[in-house]
């Protein structure tokens, strides 16, 4: 049984380290790290994701590492530390024809984001919990499904979890839980130094 995305509503919210989640289909989670900024081949042994949050940030040996996988035919990479560089336009990470979805609960400066890049183009962004524009009205239908353009909505709806999970439809994403937050994955440090701007 998948383990589908919505469960990064829980992780998310709360005392929970950040997590930056990025999915690739068309290269391989290896060389999805090094798009996010791994130099080739320094990979490091399994890490679980408490030794990775004790790896990063100011006065430690990294500022962002990625664990990475590979999940319902899509690579993945889940980055602890500074911002990813897949967040804010930065098409690059998908040149070559490589599609590439980034979500990031952007903690300092809400609200949450998804941006989707496809063959070195950004396709478009959107606010988690908002409806779909321009380049993103694809997703439509998938929103339309999970309860997000009904009118009148309770205040218990929780447009979080039915973003997520009309993403989830509508690509077919999937992460191990169980294994992101409590096993070991292997890893590779994305940024040595804090990034000076936004996508560094």
């Amino acid at each position: 049984m998948s383990d589908g995305i919505t469960w990064l509503s829980d992780a998310w919210r709360g005392d929970t380290p950040i997590l930056f989640v990025t999915f690739a289909r068309g290269i391989s989670p290896r060389d999805l790290v090094v798009r996010l900024g791994a130099r080739p081949g320094e990979v490091l042994d399994p890490i679980t994701f408490a030794e990775a949050e004790q790896l990063t940030f100011n006065d430690r040996e990294s500022a962002r590492l990625a664990r990475f996988g590979e999940c319902a035919s899509w690579s993945y990479a889940v980055e602890q530390g500074w911002h990813s560089k897949a967040w804010w336009a930065h098409p690059d990470v998908s040149a070559g024809g490589i599609e590439v979805l980034h979500l990031t609960p952007k903690p300092d400066d809400p609200p949450r984001e998804c941006w989707y890049y496809l063959d070195g183009q950004t396709v478009g962004r959107l606010d988690i919990g908002d409806t779909p524009d321009e380049g993103m009205a694809f997703l439509l239908p998938a929103f339309e499904e999970a309860g997000l353009l009904d009118d009148g909505v309770s205040e218990e709806f929780d447009s979080l979890r039915a973003t997520l999970a009309a993403l989830q439809q509508h690509f077919g994403l999937s992460l191990p839980r169980q294994e992101v937050l409590n096993g070991r994955l292997p890893a590779a440090v994305t940024a040595t130094v804090p990034p000076e701007n936004l996508g560094d």
